[in-house]
């Protein structure tokens, strides 16, 4: 599937209304994730192409979900021993 050109793309002002609202939390979560993956120099272009692909999908692969949960929880893993270190490292 790809993405339907027949809607204009939302402006700045439209996604902030969208944000304020009390559904928002979850577009809100995604944006924020957003952000912080494009900070990454390791989230590159297959990366985004990934991304606007399965954004454009009306449903997530089963198995994709499956592995990107079980990546997650790696990912969240690694943040916790790299905290651990710094702090170690900064009480010595």
């Amino acid at each position: 599937m790809t993405a339907s050109t027949d809607h204009a793309a939302m402006t700045v002002p439209e996604i902030l209304l969208m944000l304020r609202a009390p559904g928002a939390g979850w577009l809100a979560t995604l944006l924020t994730a957003l952000d912080e993956a494009q900070r990454d120099p390791d989230f590159d272009v297959r990366h985004r192409r990934v991304l606007a692909q399965l954004a454009t999908e009306q449903g997530l692969p089963n198995a994709v979900v499956d592995a990107a949960r079980r990546r997650t929880a790696a990912f969240e893993i690694e943040l916790e021993l790299a905290t651990a270190t710094s702090r170690q490292a900064g009480a010595a």
